[in-house]
This record gives C-alpha cells, sequence and structure tokens, in this order.
C-alpha cells in the first residue's frame, strides 16, 4: 500500500505571501482557503520577529510551527506534534528551538564593526520605532514588534558594494553570519531558514511519515531554505537574482513576479497538479 505523502509549505512573508510594500495578502486568499480546506501545514519562515509573525498567524487563523528571524528559532504550537522532541525552552504557548545567537552579542558585534570601519550603519537597534514605521511602512505599533528583536538585526549602510563587502567580511570574521534581506542587511548567527526547515522536515516525517515539501521565496535569504525542499519556487521581481546565482538549488522553478498574487498562483497550481 502506497502511502500519498503529505504536502508541507515553507513560505517567506514580505514580498512573497505578503505584498512587499503594504504587507497586503488578499490575492492569496483563494490559495489560502484551498490550503485551510485540505488541511495542509503553512508554516511561515521569515526575517521577521516572533511578535510580527503572530500577527499575521492571527489574520490567516495559521495555527502551525512558524521559524522567525531567518531561522533563529522554531517555535511550535504546544502539543502539535503528537510525540515528545527536543526543544530549548517553553514560552507561553509553544515549544522553542534556538539556533541563533543572542541579540545582545549580535548588536555588540555590529557596534564593534562600526568603531573598527567607521562606515556609517544603522540597525533597529539604532532607529525608533517612527524611523522604523517610516522606512517600512509600518504602524507604531508593527515598529515596535519588528524592534523586538531576539536573533537577527536588520541594518542600513551608507555606502556602495564596497563597503557592504567590507562590513560582510568583518561579520564573518567575528564568527557571525551576513545575509540580504531584499530590504536590509542583516547579521545573525550561524543559523539559516535551510536549517531550521530541515528540523520541522524530520517531525513532519516522523509524524505523517511521507510528506512533500514546498518552499516558496523571493530574497537571497531564502536561498538554504529552498535548497532543502523538493519543490523550490522563487519569485523573482524587483531585487532581480540572476539564474546563475539559483543554478546550485536543484529543480528550483523561477517566476517572474512576486507577492500575493504570484504566490496564489504558484500555490494553486501546486496543489491542484499534486491532486492531494
Amino acid at each position: 500500500m502506497t502511502t500519498t505523502p503529505k504536502l508541507v509549505i515553507f513560505t517567506d512573508l514580505d514580498g512573497t505571501l505578503l505584498d512587499r510594500s503594504t504587507y497586503a495578502f488578499e490575492q492569496a486568499r483563494p490559495a489560502l482557503l484551498l490550503i485551510q480546506q485540505k488541511d495542509i501545514p503553512l508554516v511561515f519562515s521569515s526575517s521577521k520577529t516572533r511578535a510580527e509573525i503572530e500577527i499575521y498567524r492571527r489574520k490567516l487563523e495559521n495555527d502551525h510551527p512558524f521559524i522567525s528571524e531567518n531561522g533563529g528559532a522554531i517555535f511550535v504550537p504546544r502539543y502539535y506534534f503528537p510525540f515528545p522532541f527536543s526543544y530549548e525552552r517553553e514560552s507561553g504557548e509553544y515549544l522553542v528551538l534556538e539556533f541563533g545567537a543572542f541579540y545582545p552579542h549580535i548588536t555588540e558585534t555590529l557596534e564593534t564593526i562600526k568603531k573598527e570601519t567607521g562606515i556609517k550603519i544603522r540597525g533597529f537597534s539604532d532607529l525608533t520605532e517612527k524611523e522604523i514605521a517610516s522606512l517600512c511602512g509600518l504602524s507604531f505599533k508593527e515598529a515596535g514588534d519588528a524592534k523586538k528583536r531576539e536573533y537577527d538585526e536588520p541594518f542600513m549602510i551608507e555606502g556602495g558594494d564596497k563597503e557592504v563587502e567590507r562590513v560582510r567580511e568583518k561579520i564573518e570574521g567575528k564568527g557571525l553570519n551576513y545575509v540580504w534581506g531584499g530590504k536590509f542587511h542583516h547579521i545573525l548567527g550561524k543559523n539559516d531558514k535551510g536549517k531550521a526547515v530541515e528540523i520541522l522536515k524530520k517531525l513532519y516525517e516522523k509524524q505523517f511519515l511521507s510528506i512533500l515539501t514546498v518552499g516558496i521565496g523571493d530574497s537571497l535569504n531564502d536561498l538554504p531554505m529552498l535548497s532543502v525542499v523538493d519543490r523550490p519556487v522563487f519569485l523573482n521581481g524587483e531585487d532581480s537574482v540572476s539564474t546563475e546565482i539559483l543554478s546550485s538549488i536543484q529543480n528550483v522553478t523561477m517566476v517572474d513576479d512576486t507577492g500575493p498574487q504570484a504566490w496564489n498562483e504558484v500555490i494553486l497550481n501546486i496543489v491542484n497538479e499534486l491532486a492531494i
């Protein structure tokens, strides 16, 4: 007897399920409804904080695990998996698996790099809620949630490619990681979305025995996630990425569009094609 694999979808948020400018998701409603009807786990995997992601979990009635701050941690709702597994701590309704360096260490390292290079760098810890709201098109409340960081610091660099490269080298020289997230540079620990997705895949495999994973993203920080799923999809819009960069990802589908409308079409096509 052959078991039909359980479909599990891992998705980025900004520029993917959410419009990069307005954060709207209405155009993705048909696919979201289909996912809900078919009881397909939809796992958010974002550079956003836990507080930010929880807003969209409530709006979308999503009760699945999620990955925050570029793979800094996985938050699994208590009793979600019907078996015990290892985790680092309990926090409210979640069991938390942590992979990232802690925020104070990250911001201290970035401060040291500012002094060592003389390059003007401004991280979220340097910005007021008003400044973040203005930069990101958020409300003050949303900007406050964006500042509740635990594992990752988004930042801006004054200068060009030369300055970015120098900062990246400094970050990596101090044992941390640098990624570009589509709107901001990020400094974080030795975590990424791919490592977190791998852990969740193992938990889902234990639950369903056979799974088929889809990953969908639009930025360079999504590539680790796309490299570990069965059906990787890259929404290649305003921050166009070369096919050469994506060539290392097997079976990747490139879509020349971003945002919820593109996300909706991709997900509807995959779910209908698989006839799950």
